[in-house]
């Protein structure tokens, strides 16, 4: 099916869904890895709020924004699906991070793609406003609240989001099986 609205998290679905654990670890001096991340919640992980982690986050390694790698075939996909889609970045990410986000956008060669900051992870009414026919998220609450809301998600695979299950829920571990998910629709 063409033209389908999609819409596309970034952190944890176009980069890699742990990319801010060594900026965390470095903050709070631990030694976390990909297998302790079972929670989203992961200020909890380092004993903060989320308020605070991200307060000391943007203090001292607001680059890592900047920093972030696109993770293997989501620019590829994401060009691929943009020539006969229309697509959205939604992302969590407060207005204050708009300019560095962009930045970062057009650094990868993925400005030409629509971008929305919510500044929350309340992520449906922006949803239902944009038509989204697939919400590509890994964030387990926000691929639940997409789901129970009528969207179809595709949720990227990782240690914090497994026990998450919806008929409207379509697990994937890369952005190939991404591609072919929307391709038989």
């Amino acid at each position: 099916m063409k033209n389908l609205n999609i819409c596309i998290d970034i952190d944890g679905t176009v980069t890699s869904p742990y990319h801010y654990m060594p900026y965390l670890n470095s903050i709070y001096n631990r030694n976390l890895t990909e297998e302790d991340f079972t929670t989203v919640f992961w200020a909890e992980l380092y004993g903060d709020t989320l308020e605070g982690m991200l307060d000391k986050l943007h203090s001292n390694y607001l680059n890592s924004y900047s920093e972030a790698k696109v993770v293997e075939g989501a620019k590829e996909v994401i060009d691929e699906l943009y020539k006969e889609n229309n697509l959205s970045f939604v992302t969590a990410r407060s207005a204050d991070l708009e300019e560095i986000t962009r930045n970062w956008l057009k650094k990868q060669q993925l400005s030409h793609v629509p971008l929305y900051l919510l500044g929350t992870d309340k992520k449906l009414d922006k949803a239902k406003e944009l038509k989204c026919d697939i919400f590509i998220e890994d964030h387990p609450r926000n691929a639940l609240h997409l789901a129970e809301g009528g969207i179809k998600v595709i949720l990227i695979d990782c240690n914090y989001n497994k026990n998450v299950e919806h008929e409207n829920i379509i697990r994937v571990s890369c952005w190939k099986e991404i591609k072919g998910v929307i391709d038989k629709l």
